[in-house]
């Protein structure tokens, strides 16, 4: 093991517990457990694989403590004995691979999927979420807050049963926890609105005597709840954070772990790559503080990735754990390849929030850049994908992320593999994408994937177009066509007179000071995003109503959000009917007609198949076996272009 990281593989111990390592798996919504909350084996295998990966301690996503706090459908189920048995093999799991066991307590409260949700008052959210209820929440009474109380120690008692070494309390992230101690939810007369902090503190009372006083308590604080979003105003501050801490230490907290922000503000508490750019530890600054004000090991992170960045900030005495979500979901073996000094293996999360997005829309978690995730269950690594039962010569025509991931995974199975394509260079549209600052994780991925092809040994023929001349010497069993995107060019008139954004994001056209993009999907806000943090004044238009950008798009497009900061005007539902050289003219609702001065008008409308179903019919028709994966069906997120990839490669 490399000396250089020593810090990160000390040893801490939390309440009695000895972790063998500083590093802390983030408690993460899956949405694996069954209909009813009960565990399930994908469940059992997600986290077993991140402690067989090396991950000093693991911590469970948060399991709802009554049928009244569930989170979300998939959310994990401790609010009956019935589920202790389910549960003991996710700690079994974790605790037989080395891991430190903890299972998250959550009661989500007004943020809870039912019927009509319960709180401290009759408060709902300021902005809502996509999966709340439209009921106003009512307001728990005196006699129930006291049995929600009990709930939680009951539910600390079964995890303790089931094996787990560790409960955390879930104080953040607006549940129910932390809407006692909001001055914005928390309105109540009683004793409990009087002092907010005496609802977390007889949890964590309750748990210890239930549990006996040397069960550890983790709690997870919130440390602020704006997060510098100027919509929220008189939440928790970290003052208010810092007197909390203190009297959770003095009933019997063992350890806490900082973050901040409730879900009106989920884009800054899971953060994407808009907000955090090339920025690790979004969190650790507001954990500093509170490491002065306790006596017990503080943990802390958001966003940390590399390894040089999280010994930095554990020498650095602010934190005493980093505790780490997406980068683990990306690469489970983390900890182990750093173990091994293996840092170029190490797999790149690109902060797109794929994996956010998703649970918001009640479809399982899964990641962009690993296709593995969620398929623990079948293969409980890379290295157990099954081997090819007939080696094959295989030819993948396409060195973006699609033909990259299908090239290598073919690879790993034993297949004789080729990869061609066009251009000097791999990665594809991913050289275009990584080009702005907050997308430059993609340029890491694309590192990481040639890194890969050495060392699977995969043939690499660059600036060579594959025709049907080329594939019929190479003469492959199988072909993966992966030949990815180039960008759309809408029939407006006067089309002539823009410029493509890839042209712009790779330095081959200049932009003036006043700037008009057509289009406000990914492409398009992407785009005036860079060009605007240039200091240039941008207007986007955009035909159809809002877009959906996913978690990463709510910090682009939300008042107070990242367009607003850099000055970019949004215009839905207006499209461009004609473009000159200095303008562009829309129609308002009215029809009335306008015109938009601009220096440079850039078209990014979205992308189209370089080669699309007749180059797939013509490879067929001579024969051949072919798989179109990516961009050759339609335009793809890497998302999908990775999957496909990966399923085409697993099924050769």
């Amino acid at each position: 093991m490399d000396k250089k990281y020593s810090k990160i593989f000390e040893p801490i111990n939390i309440g009695g517990v000895e972790v063998r390592n500083r590093i802390n798996m983030a408690p993460m919504t899956t949405l694996y457990a069954g209909h009813n909350g009960e565990v399930t084996e994908q469940i059992v295998q997600y986290y077993g694989a991140r402690a067989r990966g090396g991950t000093g301690m693991v911590t469970v996503e948060g399991a709802y403590v009554n049928e009244m706090g569930i989170q979300i459908p998939g959310s994990i189920n401790v609010s009956d004995d019935k589920y202790i048995p389910g549960l003991s093999r996710v700690a079994d799991a974790i605790k037989g691979n080395g891991g430190v066991a903890v299972l998250q307590l959550i009661h989500s409260g007004i943020q809870a999927w039912v019927e009509q949700a319960v709180g401290p008052s009759e408060i709902g959210r300021i902005d809502g979420k996509p999966i709340s209820t439209e009921k106003t929440p009512r307001a728990l009474t005196t006699k129930e807050v006291n049995q929600y109380v009990q709930d939680f120690a009951d539910a600390a008692l079964r995890a303790k049963i089931a094996g787990f070494d560790i409960v955390q309390v879930h104080g953040t992230h607006g549940y129910l926890i932390m809407q006692f101690l909001s001055p914005l939810t928390n309105k109540r007369t009683d004793n409990y609105g009087a002092d907010r902090d005496l609802f977390p503190v007889e949890i964590v009372k309750a748990i210890k005597e239930k549990c006996g006083q040397d069960f550890p308590v983790m709690y997870r604080l919130c440390a602020d709840e704006s997060l510098g979003d100027e919509l929220i105003n008189g939440g928790i501050t970290l003052e208010d954070a810092k007197k909390t801490a203190e009297k959770l230490e003095n009933v019997g907290v063992d350890a806490f772990d900082v973050t901040g922000g409730s879900d009106d503000v989920i884009h800054l508490y899971v953060p994407s790559s808009y907000v955090l750019e090339e920025n690790e530890g979004c969190f650790i600054d507001l954990a500093a503080e509170i490491k002065k004000t306790v006596n017990v090991p503080v943990m802390s992170g958001g966003g940390v990735e590399s390894p040089d960045a999280a010994e930095q900030l554990l020498e650095s005495g602010q934190v005493d754990m980093i505790f780490m979500g997406r980068q683990l979901i990306a690469d489970p073996e983390w900890v182990s390849k750093i173990e091994k000094e293996n840092i170029e293996g190490i797999k790149q999360c690109v902060k797109c929030v794929e994996c956010g997005k998703r649970i918001a829309f009640l479809r399982d978690m899964r990641c962009a850049v690993n296709p593995i995730v969620g398929n623990e269950w079948k293969y409980l690594t890379e290295k157990d994908l099954p081997k090819a039962a007939n080696k094959k010569k295989i030819l993948v025509i396409g060195a973006g992320p699609g033909g990259l991931e299908a090239a290598r995974t073919s690879a790993m199975r034993g297949h004789d593999v080729t990869i061609v394509d066009k251009e000097s260079k791999v990665g594809g549209t991913l050289n275009v994408a990584a080009v702005p600052n907050f997308k430059s994780k993609f340029k890491k991925l694309i590192n990481w994937y040639k890194q890969q092809l050495e060392e699977l040994k995969i043939n690499l023929i660059l600036n060579k177009s594959a025709d049907l001349e080329f594939i019929q010497e190479v003469n492959p069993d199988e072909v993966i066509l992966a030949t990815g995107s180039e960008e759309v060019v809408p029939s407006i008139p006067g089309v002539e007179n823009t410029v493509i954004s890839d042209e712009v994001l790779l330095g081959n056209k200049e932009v003036g000071e006043n700037v008009v993009v057509i289009g406000c999907g990914l492409v398009g806000a992407e785009t005036a995003y860079y060009i605007a943090k240039s200091g240039k004044k941008v207007n986007v238009f955009e035909t159809l109503p809002q877009t959906d950008l996913g978690i990463g798009g709510i910090a682009l497009l939300r008042p107070s959000g990242l367009f607003e900061k850099y000055g970019v005007t949004v215009n839905f539902n207006t499209p461009i009917v004609e473009i000159y050289e200095d303008g562009v003219l829309t129609v308002d609702k009215f029809g009335k007609k306008i015109i938009t001065k601009a220096d440079t008008i850039v078209c990014a409308v979205g992308r189209q198949p370089v080669h699309g179903s007749d180059f797939v019919k013509s490879i067929r028709e001579n024969g051949m076996v072919v798989k179109p994966v990516g961009d050759v069906k339609s335009a793809r997120t890497v998302y999908e272009a990775l999957h496909e990839a990966f399923n085409a490669a697993v099924s050769i």
